[in-house]
C-alpha cells in the first residue's frame, strides 16, 4: 500500500519515525518531504516543484496520515486527500484531541465523514499502525 504523511515541518522527526514503521510493514512512501525539509527559502521554482510532488503523492496514496498540529501545507494536503479519497484511508491524529474541541483550533474538515480521528500518544499510534492490517479500522 502506498502512503503519505502530512504534518508541519516541526513534526518532521515524527513523520520520519512513522514512515519507518509503515515501510517496515512493506508499504511504499509516495513522497518523503522530510528528506529535504523546509524549502521556503529556495525560491519559487523549487517551491513549485515540491508543491507538485507533494500533491501528486497525496493523490496517489492509499493511506494518508495527518499528524497534528499541522501548518497551512498540512491542511492543503488534508483537503487534497479528502477530494481524492476514492478508496483512500485518511487518519487524522492528535496527541491530546484539543483540535477536535470546536474552538479556534478546530478545522471544519477535521469532521469530514471520511476522516478517522485518532487521539492517543504518538508511541501508541506507532504501535497501532505497526500491528494492524492497514485496510482495517484502528
Amino acid at each position: 500500500m502506498r502512503f503519505y504523511i502530512a504534518t508541519s515541518i516541526r513534526n518532521g522527526e515524527r513523520a520520519a519515525a512513522l514512515a519507518e514503521v509503515l515501510k517496515a510493514r512493506g508499504h511504499e512512501h509516495t513522497y518523503d518531504w522530510t528528506q529535504h525539509g523546509d524549502i521556503r527559502c529556495e525560491g519559487d521554482v523549487r517551491m513549485g516543484e515540491v508543491a507538485f510532488n507533494e500533491l501528486r503523492a497525496v493523490r496517489d496514496a492509499e493511506l494518508v496520515v495527518v499528524l497534528l498540529p499541522g501548518g497551512s501545507g498540512t491542511h492543503t494536503e488534508l483537503g487534497v486527500a479528502i477530494a481524492t479519497r476514492s478508496n483512500k484511508r485518511i487518519i487524522l491524529w492528535s496527541e491530546d484531541g484539543n483540535e477536535f474541541n470546536f474552538d479556534e483550533r478546530s478545522c471544519t474538515f477535521y469532521f469530514h465523514p471520511s476522516i478517522e480521528r485518532v487521539v492517543c500518544p504518538f508511541e501508541e499510534l506507532l504501535r497501532r499502525l505497526d500491528k494492524e492490517q492497514i485496510g482495517s479500522d484502528i
